[in-house]
């Protein structure tokens, strides 16, 4: 894997936590969502149809009082029109009963309904304004009553509900908004908390090879860069190594060729006669034809010896090579 990708994977647990984030989010949304759309449907609808059946059997109720006061070809269209929508909301709100109670509201408005079409026929089938009038007051009006007083009940049962699901989705989103910033801040943490680790662990490679590179600066020439891999790191690490190690072959190769010439300079002089070992040799010069200077270290003694002619020593200092 090359340092491109490494440095991807670095980054994927940050991803991987906005992802979380992101998905537990659309859960929240759709949890939210879901709770409105069960109020519209189980609730709102039924709302929806207790107002209309209010408002058709008003209607009615008006047609029954154009009977009574001679209206009867106004009554009779008035009735037909709003009969039907009454039906079909009743069988809507038949088909729709989620909430306690309402099945037996939703019972006595069909029976409430049935009687009150039964009392508006004998209300058509009257002979004259005052007959009519007498059995509207009489039996109708009470009938429309019960009918009205039916439909607020369904009403009142489904509006209430509305309100308590409406503060549960409330106190719902207000949970969720809390969960939701605790996942984000976790799933954060967490995910920096990762990519430090695998970022640390990615460096690992550059700590060592710095190291390396300062301890060869201080002239330790066996220093390596200890990297596995096969990313461009680990190539660079190779690469310095292999460098190390061509500097400590030149480095040994140098030496000792520079210390094969002194020796056998040595050599030379002590058989020649000129040089006393209980002295380490310094420096030699040659002065001329017969006579060469040499400088020797001993301890705390510097001795210099000159050739044949008028030779003269000097102690100096230390034993020393150079």
């Amino acid at each position: 894997m090359n340092l491109y990708k490494k440095l991807l994977l670095a980054q994927a647990p940050i991803a991987a936590a906005l992802a979380i984030v992101g998905v537990f989010s659309v859960i929240v949304v759709s949890y939210l969502g879901s709770h409105s759309q069960t109020i519209l449907k189980d609730n709102y609808r039924s709302v929806l149809a207790a107002q209309r059946m209010k408002e058709a059997i008003e209607r009615m109720d008006s047609a029954a009082l154009f009977i009574v006061a001679g209206q009867r070809k106004k009554a009779l269209e008035q009735a037909d029109k709003n009969r039907p929508i009454f039906e079909n909301e009743l069988k809507i709100q038949e088909g729709n009963i989620t909430e306690s109670g309402e099945k037996e509201f939703t019972e006595q408005l069909r029976a409430a309904w049935t009687d009150y079409q039964k009392k508006f026929e004998q209300l058509q089938n009257t002979a004259n304004s005052e007959e009519a009038r007498q059995l509207y007051f009489s039996d109708l009006e009470s009938a429309f009553y019960r009918v009205k007083t039916a439909a607020d009940q369904i009403l009142a049962v489904n509006q209430d509900t509305m309100v308590r699901k409406s503060d549960e989705v409330i106190k719902t989103a207000e949970r969720m908004n809390a969960i939701t910033i605790t996942v984000a801040l976790a799933a954060l943490v967490l995910g920096l908390f990762v990519s430090s680790l695998l970022t640390r662990r990615m460096l690992r490679p550059l700590s060592a090879l710095s190291e390396a590179t300062h301890r060869l600066g201080e002239g330790h020439f066996d220093a390596r860069a200890r990297v596995h891999g096969n990313d461009e790191l680990a190539r660079v690490a190779h690469d310095f190594n292999a460098m190390a190690a061509r500097l400590a072959e030149y480095r040994k190769s140098s030496l000792g060729e520079l210390l094969q010439q002194r020796l056998e300079v040595a050599a030379k002089l002590a058989c020649d006669g000129r040089l006393d070992f209980r002295y380490g040799i310094v420096k030699y010069e040659p002065l001329g034809r017969r006579h060469t200077a040499i400088e020797i270290d001993r301890g705390d003694k510097r001795l210099e010896r000159r050739g044949q002619h008028g030779a003269r020593h000097r102690r100096i200092g230390r034993h020393s090579f150079a």
